[in-house]
């Protein structure tokens, strides 16, 4: 079978290593016997910024279904899942405007610390759903990893509303695969699982987008996004993927506008021509990234600030406002003018 790329490149915080060792030591199980035949430094544990490979994350996981005995891990470690624990993105989710917002920001930089799933958010019928999926196929603990990131999300969108998990009214849970035995032992503890489903993903209602976290402080959390972005461009770095760090660059400037091509390759230590073939062989290009870019913070815009529709054009770099009322159509089938009155309903609702 063939194995995930990157698999022994250090990409995921080691924070997630230390959830883990509380819960074995609840277990009687010590750190030694975690660890134990997994080729990591125990220093490592006591290193905020470190991280370890997949190779290493799976390994110790499976050291602590084995020990533990319990084949329903992956539910546990969900179930304690803190947002501290995910570090700046944690902050940031934690100290944001709005659910909507945290849960755009999640998506956003989960790929600096889960590189083997992309996540997106889409709304149905009164519900919103973040749907989770692999890059490629998980040969190992599947289930352990899918389950503790949906259910981790869940009760971190719970923590961040100041509310317990069992709270979160009309949330569920979808797994694409059968009910599981050990499914009972924790029927009580989890929101509404449903099994054989086509995807994996959280569902909830639409209402709590509009919510405020108990801890909302704007400042504070576009500081901790600005941690976020160096933080993904790092992670870019680490699997050379010039893409990612291309994104961490692209970064409105006070007066509108973002660096051309040249000044991010620059920026980047290479040539433009350097950068356009790198970008090439990823199957991507400066143009497609600067609209993704654009697109983010768009939304941003429309939410967040009091700009007129000509002015967001003009900091996003669009020279005629048509321009950019073509471009976002194409991103959501409506114009922006439709889509900042719904916003401003919602909220007034």
């Amino acid at each position: 079978m063939k194995l995930p790329p990157d698999i022994n490149q250090p990409s995921i915080p080691v924070s997630y290593l230390q959830l883990m060792v509380e819960i074995m030591a609840e277990r009687g199980i010590g750190e030694e016997r975690l660890l134990a035949g997994v080729p990591i430094d125990p220093a490592t544990l006591s290193q905020p910024e470190a991280r370890m490979s997949a190779y290493q994350w799976t390994l110790l996981a499976m050291n602590g279904i084995r020990l533990s005995g319990d084949p329903g891990l992956g539910y546990e470690y969900g179930l304690r899942m803190r947002p501290t624990s995910h570090g700046f993105l944690g902050y940031a989710t934690m100290s944001c405007r709005s659910m909507q917002e945290a849960m755009e920001i999640t998506i956003r930089y989960v790929q600096a610390r889960q590189r083997n799933f992309t996540m997106s958010l889409r709304e149905d019928a009164g519900y919103g759903a973040i749907e989770l999926r692999e890059k490629h196929p998980i040969p190992v603990l599947r289930a352990f990893f899918i389950e503790n990131i949906l259910i981790g999300l869940a009760r971190g969108g719970s923590a961040i509303l100041g509310m317990e998990l069992r709270d979160f009214e009309g949330a569920e849970i979808s797994f694409d695969w059968p009910e599981p035995p050990y499914h009972a032992a924790y029927r009580d503890r989890l929101p509404a699982i449903r099994f054989n489903q086509p995807a994996n993903l959280l569902r909830f209602p639409l209402r709590y987008l509009q919510l405020r976290p108990v801890l909302a402080d704007p400042h504070a959390s576009q500081q901790a996004i600005a941690l976020c972005e160096r933080e993904l461009a790092q992670a870019g770095g680490l699997q050379d993927g010039v893409g990612l760090r291309v994104c961490g660059e692209l970064t409105l400037a006070p007066e509108g506008g973002y660096p051309n091509v040249d000044t991010v390759a620059a920026r980047l230590h290479m040539s433009g021509r350097s950068l356009k073939r790198k970008l090439q062989s990823e199957g991507t290009s400066y143009l497609a990234l600067l609209e993704d870019v654009r697109q983010r913070d768009a939304f941003q815009l429309l939410r967040h600030s009091t700009l007129e529709l000509q002015q967001i054009a003009a900091r996003l770099g669009y020279t005629n406002p048509a321009n950019f009322t073509r471009a976002f159509r194409k991103w959501t089938g409506d114009a922006p003018s439709v889509y900042r009155r719904r916003l401003l309903e919602e909220n007034s609702g």
